[in-house]
């Protein structure tokens, strides 16, 4: 009862435009919704996603269920997930991701959901980790468990756009610790992240799962910057 009326003087507007009024669950209007960039990579062998890692490290599997667009809906979305405490977007966005990659996380046999970990003292300033959330949706729709604490962030880096490969590599090649050895040990892993952009910190931290015994491992972002 106190929600419908506070949302009846103080209407949910959507995350994407801030403009339409949405109810409570949905989030997004039904225009921002409509024009969110799909990628369709999770039905493209060989995608922009899997084709960054080439000779990087054996994926399994890899996909970004959408284009981050400058000034589109979806860098809004991921503004207010990340800066915004909006971690009901960001559950919503992960069940998306969920509806996108079942098919595929049931045909690689996706044993459970590992998010990209942030340093202890960003995951603390913020409150929580976006792809932790990411996840939660996930296992949502595609009830395959989500471990957080697997793998932790030792160090923090410098931004890594405007770094050549090697000196990408270099700046985080040592920047993660295995937590739980005992729960990689010959498991299929999906690494979660919000955006796939060089591909550095997601490499490294996928590599790290590979040499400690992992059986294989995937790579899904909600977002691939182009």
């Amino acid at each position: 009862m106190l929600g419908s009326l506070l949302n009846l003087f103080y209407p949910s507007l959507c995350y994407g435009c801030h403009e339409e009024e949405v109810g409570t669950e949905e989030m997004l209007c039904i225009k921002c919704f409509q024009e969110l960039p799909y990628t369709g990579f999770e039905n493209i062998p060989g995608n922009a996603t899997e084709k960054l890692f080439w000779g990087r490290m054996n994926l399994q599997f890899g996909a970004s269920i959408f284009y981050f667009v400058p000034g589109n809906a979806i860098q809004e979305i991921i503004h207010q997930i990340k800066y915004k405490e909006e971690k009901n977007l960001g559950i919503f966005m992960g069940r998306l991701m969920g509806q996108k990659l079942s098919k595929i996380m049931t045909q690689q046999q996706i044993d459970y959901c590992i998010p990209m970990p942030l340093h202890p003292k960003k995951e603390y300033k913020r409150g929580y980790n976006q792809a932790s959330l990411l996840c939660i949706g996930i296992q949502d729709v595609c009830a395959v468990e989500y471990h957080e604490k697997v793998i932790v962030r030792t160090e923090n880096t410098n931004s890594q756009t405007k770094k050549s490969r090697i000196e990408r590599w270099n700046n985080v090649e040592t920047i993660f610790s295995i937590n739980e050895k005992e729960k990689i040990i010959g498991k299929n892993i999906l690494l979660v992240d919000d955006v796939i952009t060089t591909g550095a910190s997601t490499e490294s931290c996928g590599q790290m799962l590979l040499n400690n015994g992992a059986n294989s491992v995937s790579i899904a972002g909600l977002a691939f910057t182009i």
